[in-house]
């Protein structure tokens, strides 16, 4: 079995003092379940509720105070009470709003055991919990398989130590960029990597594609009302791999007959499973700097709840701090959750296959999908965290996580500028391409570089890693860091060295 990399996030908490609730958020197939059970290997025992079951739902629905539903777990599980290691964990636990509210009560009652739940869908009550600022708990987004895992599936040892060193060694540049084609040839979905692990053959792969969608359309019939909305929902799923990694207009989507207002809808309703990203693009390369204010005693919202002026406390001034500006009023570009499905519902694994340069596939398309799912994973694991002067900017409306993967676009009428992602170091926004070519053919890079107030930036290719000095069409001379492709997961761990070389 594979040790995921969300196993040094779990296995760090037993050794804490304090038990914060956890929640792993995910869509299906990502392997929510299998990291419970792993996680389970560091306790005496385990109590699994299966919130997707009537009898497990019934625990929490009696209307008993939190004591005494936690006796109800145990006693109704015939385990023992006085065993202090135990995990209790959640399965699905959007499908049972009195075990949320258990769920969020465990944070404030300092309890001796942990508490571990799991979610594919980003309910409004799932997404209060989350929002709520003053919560006693803990969320770790739960992605397919990086490509660090994926090495870890092959059993190539001298290659994942090789990929994990920085600078990677020259030696094992083609090696890796190979691994990395397969990888995005057949996607992070952990079944598939178990699969192709054993046998390494494609074609035993296509059934378990074909399964991973159907467990998809059962949840969106699962949890959509009506027969009509559910039908475009689905639609939608299945017209959105060839998208994948371009921006899209609502209005009638994928040649389909809906208009903006049921598109907005359906695409919100794949974001609550996980299943898409809109990334929305911000036409600024620098923080706007904006005061934060903190209510004292702020109720916690509940769905459904109203609450009047008076029983909200007065605002108080926090400290200044910088915020990334997004325009929501542009189109989004759609990231899908894995690359292998794209390619096989799209139908391009072949010319994938027979590709040596992901740029040459569909306009670069699938290297930007690829690159914004080793980002996305990243983020989760916490590549981003503990960066100088940035704090949460505004939160997806759609799933209620920070939305720390964005595009840049020129702010100028008919203009088609666009570098495909920026990224937040230290206090500065670094852009990000995943093209080919010279650096003097960036135009759009160089119209970022032109205005921003540093002079840094990223390529991904199909080439090896190094760093050129060059010019923008305007005369500024601005560092160019080149990585190659399979480093998209590890830019901000190049861009440490990358930074003090070019600074002398």
């Amino acid at each position: 079995m594979i040790q995921r990399t969300y196993w040094k996030k779990l296995s760090s908490r037993t050794a804490s003092a304090t038990r914060f609730p956890l929640l792993l958020l995910g869509a299906r197939g990502t392997g929510k379940q299998t990291l419970a059970r792993q996680f389970s290997t560091l306790f005496s025992d385990l109590i699994w509720i299966d919130l997707e079951t009537g009898s497990d739902s019934r625990i929490f629905t009696s209307g008993e105070n939190f004591d005494n539903t936690l006796k109800s777990i145990f006693f109704l599980k015939n385990k023992d009470l006085r065993h202090k290691r135990t995990l209790i964990f959640l399965h699905e636990i959007q499908n049972c709003p009195e075990a949320i509210r258990w769920f969020t009560d465990s944070g404030q009652a300092g309890l001796s055991y942990h508490i571990l739940a799991s979610s594919s869908l980003m309910t409004p009550m799932v997404k209060s919990l989350i929002d709520n600022p003053g919560k006693k708990m803990d969320v770790l987004q739960v992605y397919p398989f990086t490509f660090e895992e994926f090495l870890q599936s092959v059993n190539d040892q001298a290659a994942l130590e090789a990929y994990q060193e920085v600078p990677v060694p020259v030696y094992a540049y083609e090696k890796l960029l190979h691994y990395f084609h397969i990888y995005t040839l057949i996607g992070g979905m952990p079944e598939i990597n178990a699969s192709y692990a054993q046998d390494q053959h494609l074609n035993s792969l296509r059934p378990i594609y074909e399964r991973l969608l159907k467990l998809m359309v059962a949840e969106i019939n699962r949890h959509t009302r009506g027969e009509k909305q559910r039908s475009v929902v689905e639609e939608t799923l299945l017209n959105s791999f060839p998208f994948a990694a371009t921006r899209i207009k609502f209005n009638r989507f994928g040649n389909s007959e809906y208009r903006t207002r049921e598109m907005r809808e359906a695409f919100r309703r794949l974001e609550q499973q996980m299943l898409i990203h809109l990334i929305y693009p911000t036409t600024s390369t620098r923080y706007a700097m904006s005061t934060t204010a903190a209510r004292n005693g702020d109720p916690i919202l509940q769905p459904g709840k109203k609450y009047q002026p008076e029983n909200i406390t007065k605002e108080i001034p926090g400290p200044t701090v910088q915020r990334l500006l997004i325009d929501q009023a542009k189109s989004p570009r759609l990231q899908l959750l894995d690359t292998g499905l794209v390619n096989y519902f799209s139908g391009i694994q072949k010319p994938l296959f027979q590709s040596h340069d992901m740029n040459a596939i569909f306009e670069g398309q699938i290297a930007r999908q690829v690159v914004g799912q080793e980002i996305l994973a990243a983020e989760s694991l916490g590549a981003w965290d503990g960066i100088a002067g940035v704090t949460p900017d505004v939160l997806n409306q759609a799933t209620g996580r920070r939305p720390d993967l964005h595009f840049w676009v020129r702010d100028k009428a008919q203009s088609t500028a666009e570098v495909d992602f920026i990224i937040p170091f230290n206090d500065l926004l670094i852009p990000v391409v995943v093209k080919s070519g010279e650096p003097g053919r960036l135009r759009s890079l160089h119209q970022f570089i032109d205005a921003a107030p540093h002079a840094f930036a990223v390529r991904l290719y199909a080439g090896k890693l190094g760093v050129r000095q060059a010019q923008t069409l305007r005369g500024k001379k601005f560092y160019l860091l080149n990585l190659p492709y399979f480093l998209a997961g590890k830019i901000k761990d190049h861009l440490k060295g990358f930074i003090r070389l070019t600074n002398g």
